[in-house]
């Protein structure tokens, strides 16, 4: 039986087509291979109503990068041409394989994207090398393009957060759907305006939907949320409270340390991240010095007991004993001579809705907290942070809702 010969020209036309367009000549040199076109046809697409039009003489000589051939370099060079179309667009004519102005196909631009989602734009920009801008226009186009917009979202639950992006104070607001564990909005500043705008891009209909929204102290965020959540339970994030726990300890801790005596401080130097730590996550060693430690210091004994408590009843599953057991807490440190505790009741007390809620629902930001490591990943890496809506693509691009398929 004869092996038929496969046609090697029929491949390369099928893999490399550009629609109404053909071949009119390749170069194929040593380090690259550059593609010439011609029209098949005298018509060219209007780019606004997609109907024909008849050519005119003014035409344009364009020459754009396509994906490598093996080793080599691609180019590829065609005519396009400008239209005076019946729906009053004037500019140049729609070309499948191309976007207006750019100097890329489609298909190596995507492969541009794809490495941006992995790399810096430096690196992107020694493997392919493009401009560095070029990049990065090239990975703000394309993540708008997949990027899921709240028209195509009803969250239920949500979690609102902020993000320092700059020193002095520079905050982003990040809102997260619970269920979909993703970012699902971002806005400048952390101000009650800025809620409200998430809010009123949501729309009525999709608010009276929400039924948690989890989040810290920070009351114009709640202010916000009571305005225009009327259906939802706010719910106060115990890592907020327990980070309220352990700034009382380690206040403390500074106060036990500058009263002590020379011998003393030896001894307490370099304890604070075991102090602070939860004590079952402690390994032997740790224990060791931290009983150590305690054993020397009534006062530092009592405020670790105290936060290791309260940690304790966070832990609690059943709703009205995490409630007593958050009361004798309270009791306690009301009978207690460790002031720096009073300002966690009064927290407690003021937010005493959100703490409640907490044990109702049990749910928490943490995935806010890994987002956020994200986020300081991506500015350590200086993905063009300095261009404030490139830097926020770039939360949505690693923590967003993104479609699969752009199209």
């Amino acid at each position: 039986m004869k092996t038929k010969r496969y046609n090697y020209s029929k491949l390369f036309k099928d893999i490399y087509k550009f629609r109404r367009f053909t071949y009119r000549q390749i170069d194929n040199k040593k380090d690259l291979v550059h593609i010439y076109l011609k029209r098949t046809r005298k018509t060219a697409i209007c780019r606004k109503c997609g109907k024909r039009n008849h050519l005119r003489n003014e035409a344009y000589t364009r020459t754009i990068q396509d994906l490598d051939l093996g080793p080599k370099k691609c180019y590829i060079t065609f005519t396009e041409v400008k239209l005076h179309c019946r729906c009053g667009y004037r500019g140049y004519e729609a070309v499948d394989f191309t976007r207006p102005y750019s100097h890329c196909t489609k298909r190596y631009e995507e492969y541009v994207y794809r490495l941006s989602e992995k790399m810096t734009i430096s690196d992107v920009r020694a493997v392919t090398g493009l401009d560095w801008k070029t990049v990065k226009d090239i990975d703000k186009h394309y993540i708008k393009k997949r990027l899921v917009g709240l028209q195509n979202i009803t969250p239920r639950r949500l979690g609102i957060d902020e993000i320092a992006y700059e020193k002095g104070h520079k905050y982003l607001t990040v809102v997260r759907d619970l269920d979909l564990n993703r970012v699902i909005w971002i806005g400048l500043k952390r101000r009650k305006e800025t809620l409200d705008t998430f809010f009123t891009i949501l729309e009525k209909e999709k608010q009276r939907l929400i039924t948690v929204v989890v989040l810290d102290m920070w009351d114009p965020y709640i202010t916000s949320v009571r305005q225009h959540c009327p259906n939802a339970d706010i719910v106060i994030d115990k890592f907020h409270i327990i980070r309220k726990v352990n700034e009382a300890v380690d206040t403390i801790r500074k106060q036990e340390f500058a009263q002590a005596k020379k011998e003393e401080r030896i001894q307490m130097k370099r304890k604070r991240f075991i102090i602070l730590k939860r004590g079952k996550n402690l390994t032997e060693s740790q224990q060791e010095k931290l009983q150590e430690l305690m054993e020397n210091n009534e006062r530092l004994y009592k405020a670790y007991l105290l936060k290791e408590q309260i940690s304790d009843i966070f832990d609690e599953q059943e709703y009205d004993t995490a409630l007593k057991r958050l009361a004798n807490w309270i009791e306690n440190v009301n009978h207690s001579d460790i002031t720096p505790f009073k300002k966690v009741i009064k927290t407690l007390r003021r937010y005493a809705y959100g703490v409640n809620n907490y044990f109702k629902y049990h749910i928490t930001n943490a995935g806010s907290e890994g987002f956020n490591t994200k986020i300081n990943i991506i500015r350590r890496k200086a993905y063009g942070f300095w261009d404030l809506e490139y830097f926020m693509l770039k939360i949505f691009q690693s923590c967003g809702v993104m479609k699969i398929d752009p199209t």
